[in-house]
């Protein structure tokens, strides 16, 4: 299955605001709503792939070979 490579500009937009709200003890920060909704996609996107790896990692069961002999009787 290929996958497409994540979008994650609009979460790293955002925490370079985050970033510089903190430096400047900024209060509030406001988002734009193309800001938000670009934000929103991204989070979701990066939490389906999360999902879905987290999903193919746990189908996969590791091969357990048991031998048994009977010894000598």
């Amino acid at each position: 299955m290929s996958r497409n490579n994540l979008n994650t500009i609009a979460i790293e937009n955002f925490l370079q605001s985050v970033k510089v709200a903190q430096r400047t003890s900024a209060k509030e920060l406001k988002l734009d709503a193309k800001q938000y909704r670009d934000l929103a996609d991204s989070i979701s996107m990066v939490m389906t792939r999360l999902v879905e790896l987290q999903d193919s990692q746990q189908s996969v069961e590791p091969e357990v070979t048991i031998q048994m002999d009977g010894g000598k009787l």
